[in-house]
């Protein structure tokens, strides 16, 4: 309890501390200076077509993870991770200029930690328990024509799935932003580096539908501070589109989508591992729903997805599917508001042969949906799992999350990760037992409780804490430590 109340201190002075100095240059910077009548005019009418943000993350976080029998590791470590990222938007008429950098730094990875993101960190940013760097996250030229036709080219962010939101749906926009976008495609921006694409996403919309295809080299980021954002992944390549049918077209307040994905991976760590790179289409669909019931609402989600082409050397056949329902009770106090859920991906059955079963998971944000500790990627899992939030007042939100994990197939190995970061690894772990022992497919469970305040319009903090209890699945690999414990304070300031 001690070192969780030392950890939010040391963030809200680290915060506050911050939003000071900020504040003070730019007040100093903003000071009027004297302009002639035509120099004037003309920094109106940039500053009438241009809109500049600052968002800043404190995070702490401490680890005391699984651990392996026989090694010299560290399960338990603190590490504190900083990001300031400043965007500018330069808009007109049709036209959108959009940059975006940041400054990232951290203190304190482990040199040896035993499991989680500090080794990853550690070993991905050349072995630095303190690095730091600045980095270009997005630069992109957006168009929107009024008829409906529409572009982005360049360093842009791509969200599976999040394609189309709305203006007056905002249980709709929450189902799709926090439960349906980013499963295989994403910007997975919890890690402190991030990631985004190079290259291009179009097409055309209109009352009823959406129709959006992109095509993108992947970047470096993710754990890697020290090569993220300054180049692409080595052949790494998604391409893709989607068809949505928008609310209302078919069915009152529910979104239908089908969507194709293709991933290329020809980097040397692809090939090495898999015997030749990685071809793998994907195509599915997916729905979306919020419908009034009673003193409340009722919410769906629905995802379906089938892969085909090659893992490697090896045919890839696979399927994964995800079903989710919930209903708030939206007219009483603090909202309550219960989830439940199940998510499978399939494991290959048979490794001896020609054909691999196992899903594979592409370049997603796993931190949303699988547990908030991050141990699990969406590959040979079945993860059956609720929610339960509340709202006690406006500015603050609880939120409580249990998993139950099982292998959906014992003929493969427990997998983890949320794919490629640099060309050094290939972006999933498959844990293998130790020597001596048998896949078991009860991996346990997991509990995640969070917290959000946002205390000032512009300041807002998010605790949290999860715990893994371990079954035999985790016991055959970490066989000297199968359980995890996580917490985490963050702060974020938005100007």
């Amino acid at each position: 309890m001690y070192q969780i109340t030392v950890n939010i201190f040391k963030i809200t002075y680290r915060s506050l501390s911050l939003l000071f100095i900020l504040h003070f240059l730019i007040v100093g910077f903003g000071t009027e200076k004297a302009f002639s009548q035509e120099t004037t005019s003309f920094s109106q009418t940039v500053k009438d077509h241009t809109t500049l943000g600052v968002n800043i993350r404190l995070r702490d976080e401490y680890w005391n993870t699984f651990e392996k029998r026989g090694t010299d590791t560290d399960a338990s470590y603190n590490f504190f991770l900083i990001r300031a990222r400043a965007f500018a938007d330069f808009t007109w008429e049709k036209f959108r200029l959009h940059i975006l950098v940041q400054g990232v730094k951290a203190f304190d990875f482990p040199r040896n930690g035993a499991f989680g993101p500090g080794p990853l960190y550690y070993n991905a940013s050349d072995q630095k328990t303190a690095p730091g760097n600045f980095q270009f996250v997005e630069a992109f030229l957006q168009y929107n024509d009024p008829i409906g036709f529409y572009f982005k080219g360049g360093r842009i962010p791509i969200k599976d799935g999040a394609e189309v939101l709305y203006k007056n749906k905002p249980k709709l926009n929450w189902i799709i932003n926090k439960r349906l976008s980013e499963r295989l495609i994403g910007t997975w921006d919890w890690t402190n580096i991030g990631r985004r694409f190079d290259g291009v996403s179009t097409g055309y919309h209109n009352p009823t539908f959406d129709f959006n295809v992109f095509g993108s080299w992947v970047t470096f980021g993710g754990f890697d501070f020290d090569d993220g954002y300054w180049k692409d992944l080595d052949n790494v390549v998604v391409v893709g589109g989607s068809v949505t049918l928008k609310e209302g077209v078919l069915l009152k307040n529910t979104q239908l989508k089908l969507f194709n994905y293709f991933y290329f991976d020809d980097r040397d760590v692809a090939q090495s591992f898999a015997g030749d790179s990685l071809e793998i289409n994907n195509i599915g669909v997916s729905a979306v729903g919020a419908y009034p019931a009673g003193p409340g609402e009722i919410d769906l989600m629905l995802w379906l997805s089938f892969q085909f082409g090659n893992f490697g050397d090896r045919n890839q056949k696979a399927a994964a599917f995800i079903t989710e329902a919930g209903y708030q009770f939206t007219a009483m106090p603090w909202k309550p508001w219960f989830r439940a859920g199940i998510a499978y991906a399939s494991g290959d059955g048979d490794p001896d042969d020609s054909d691999n079963g196992t899903f594979f998971n592409m370049v997603p944000t796993n931190h949303k949906f699988y547990g908030s500790a991050d141990t699990t990627a969406f590959s040979n899992i079945v993860d059956t799992y609720f929610q339960f939030l509340l709202s006690p007042h406006k500015r603050v939100n609880f939120a409580v999350d249990g998993h139950l994990f099982w292998l959906a197939s014992d003929d493969e190995v427990w997998i983890g990760g949320s794919g490629p970061f640099n060309d050094a690894l290939f972006g999933y772990a498959f844990r293998n037992p130790v020597e001596g022992n048998d896949i078991e497919k009860d991996l346990g469970g997991e509990i995640d409780l969070s917290v959000n305040i946002v205390a000032l319009e512009f300041l807002s903090f998010q605790i949290g804490y999860s715990h893994f209890f371990g079954g035999d699945g985790v016991g055959v690999v970490f066989d000297k430590k199968d359980d995890l414990d996580w917490f985490y304070a963050q702060s974020v300031i938005n100007f």
